[in-house]
């Protein structure tokens, strides 16, 4: 008897000897996760102020002010405007991701006239949709109900959605972008009549680093988070060869 419970000692000591060697690991490796996200995040902000000058002195260009533009000329300052907004876009991303995985993002909510949001957006859009000749259209209410929500962050949802159609969507295409209400809840929506998606990689659309369109997969991503964040969701409607729409409904204040 005294053997087993001998035994049985020395057992419970090594249990627990491994037990404290493993929650001292997964400290580690929480402590180096956390150091990888927070260097992420500062190389975002490092990368930020480069892309927005770059932005604003091809705008001056494009502008003409300091004198005229050959096609050539034109055509190159608008691929450098193109991929300049992606780039700024991606870094949103990266830094909306590393704040909220470490945990010290807080919502700032506030009740919010939707329609303010999307006409931003769309506006901001319209250039890029321009390149690719394609055709940007918003469409909301005369009324509507506010939402209690994180402008910035349903600002950077919607601007993610809208550059997805974009990109999904060829030359000469259509892209809508709308908002409206029901009884429960407002909804946002951004349709293309792009290639839609196959019922396989519907299923991935919000899964984090998968594109089937040569993008990050973050953005939707992100989109999703954002919407759980707020109490809302977002889904899409989508078959191949018939574009894709995706809503991402919120709730009405006070509800």
């Amino acid at each position: 008897m005294r053997a087993l419970v001998v035994v049985l000692t020395l057992l419970l000591v090594a249990t627990a000897v491994a037990l404290w060697r493993s929650r001292s690991e997964l400290s580690a490796v929480r402590q180096r996760l956390m150091t990888r996200r927070e260097q992420f995040s500062v190389l975002a902000h490092e990368i930020k102020t480069p892309l927005a000058l770059i932005t604003a002195t091809t705008e001056i260009m494009l502008s003409e002010v300091p004198g005229p533009l050959s096609g050539d000329q034109r055509a190159f300052l608008n691929e450098i405007d193109q991929s300049t907004a992606r780039m700024l876009l991606l870094t949103d991303n990266i830094l909306t991701e590393s704040k909220l995985q470490t945990g010290v993002f807080s919502l700032s909510l506030a009740p919010t006239d939707v329609r303010d949001v999307v006409k931003e957006v769309w506006r901001s859009m319209r250039r890029l949709a321009d390149l690719r000749d394609q055709k940007l259209t918003l469409d909301y209410p005369r009324i509507m109900s506010k939402a209690m929500v994180d402008e910035a962050l349903l600002r950077q949802a919607v601007t993610n959605l809208v550059q997805n159609a974009i990109r999904h969507t060829s030359v000469g295409g259509t892209v809508t972008l709308r908002a409206f209400e029901n009884e429960r809840e407002i909804v946002i929506s951004v349709w293309d009549d792009g290639s839609g998606m196959t019922p396989e990689e519907r299923k991935r659309a919000f899964q984090q680093f998968v594109s089937h369109a040569g993008g990050t997969g973050l953005g939707l991503t992100i989109v999703e988070t954002i919407a759980s964040l707020h109490g809302g969701s977002v889904k899409v409607d989508t078959s191949l060869g018939q574009g894709a729409a995706f809503l991402l409904k919120l709730p009405r204040e006070g509800r």
